[in-house]
């Protein structure tokens, strides 16, 4: 039999193993509008699909952390089971949206992407097979384009679009949902060579009852011009729609680079409705920087573009801190004195070297031979 030190031993070390274990991870969202838990797709009036984006259309969105996209949601209750999607996006590439293909989940999606050109609307009805991954268009694989009345905007700042499909199809490379859920979808950019970046998979429920949030917008201030590695000062105003400050909610900020989005980080809105966040610049150039509120409290998700420019780096602006190129000319000095030190010394070798010659030819020379 063990004894007591040593039960007492193996039990803490059990304990410990299982603090060590990693929790759950819950890929639902906090909160949406007015509610928590799984996004809701509610019934009723559909939306007009003129690519005019208006946040009482829908009763409920979301706004996506990683691909930066804000989502709206409405179901139809007919044969087809229709989902209306407004979509506001910062990609002028493909943007894509997976919708969950059968009830039993396989890792496949409904796929649909949509891109501007021209001032027109692209709009590609695809399939994402779980085992590849890969997006296939459905009219090359046999299947046909079930989307409705797809439309766009083209700003400067972001794409906007609106557009349906049958949650129950009978193409068999479309959604095929009979369940109310809850199911995947997932939110991506794209390229013609495949996705850029995607967003985690969330959970969405279809044909809740849910109470219309109150839509919110945001006013984004940005200074008129900057120069390169100046601190600029990014203001965000959060109103709800009777035009009232929302005060003690979380914005967020952030920053379209070619790798993806700085984020800038989260801040709290004043009694005024009122954050700020500070950005640098590091080169010259045109900024695409966002802000977004992602809606609680039965307020509606919200997000603002704005095109920062940045001239290049004025005469006489250091390209460090004071403090930093103080240190970058004690460190040139030290090595200028380290080079010279060594040329010296070599200089003194070479001298010590060439006068250790002379002395061995001169007694060479005194040498008498046989």
């Amino acid at each position: 039999m063990m004894s007591t030190r040593t039960v007492l031993a193996v039990c803490g070390l059990l304990a410990g193993a299982l603090l060590l274990l990693p929790a759950q991870v819950d890929v639902a969202p906090g909160a949406q509008a007015s509610h928590r838990g799984d996004i809701l797709c509610p019934t009723g009036p559909p939306p007009t699909r003129d690519g005019v984006f208006a946040l009482e259309e829908y009763a409920e969105n979301f706004f996506d952390p990683q691909t930066k996209i804000l989502i709206s949601f409405h179901c139809l209750e007919d044969s087809n089971r229709t989902m209306h999607v407004g979509l506001i996006s910062p990609w002028q590439g493909w943007t894509e949206m997976r919708f969950q293909a059968t009830d039993e989940w396989d890792g496949s999606y409904n796929a649909v992407r949509l891109a501007m050109s021209g001032g027109e609307v692209q709009a590609v009805d695809g399939y994402v097979e779980g085992a590849t991954t890969r997006f296939a268009d459905d009219r090359a694989i046999g299947g046909t384009y079930d989307l409705i009345g797809a439309t766009g905007a083209l700003g400067s700042e972001r794409n906007v679009y609106e557009f349906g499909f049958p949650l129950f199809s009978a193409d068999a490379y479309d959604s095929q949902l009979t369940l109310n859920g809850s199911f995947y979808f997932q939110l991506a950019y794209a390229t013609d060579e495949g996705p850029f970046m995607e967003s985690e998979p969330h959970f969405i429920q279809i044909g809740q009852f849910i109470s219309p949030g109150e839509p919110t917008s945001l006013e984004l201030t940005l200074p008129p011009g900057g120069v390169a590695l100046e601190v600029a000062e990014v203001i965000v105003t959060l109103r709800d729609e009777r035009g009232q400050p929302l005060s003690l909610r979380p914005v967020s900020a952030f920053v379209q680079t070619t790798f993806g989005f700085l984020d800038l980080g989260v801040s709290t809105t004043s009694a005024q409705g009122v954050a700020s966040f500070e950005y640098a610049p590091r080169d010259e150039g045109s900024y695409l920087v966002g802000a977004a509120f992602p809606g609680e409290d039965g307020h509606l998700a919200s997000v603002s573009w704005f095109s920062l420019v940045v001239t290049s780096v004025g005469e006489g602006f250091s390209l460090l801190p004071r403090d930093l190129a103080i240190i970058q000319t004690l460190i040139v000095l030290v090595l200028g004195l380290v080079w010279g030190t060594y040329g010296y010394s070599l200089f003194i070798v070479r001298q010590a070297m060439r006068a250790s010659q002379k002395e061995g030819g001169s007694r060479d020379e005194a040498t008498p031979h046989e």
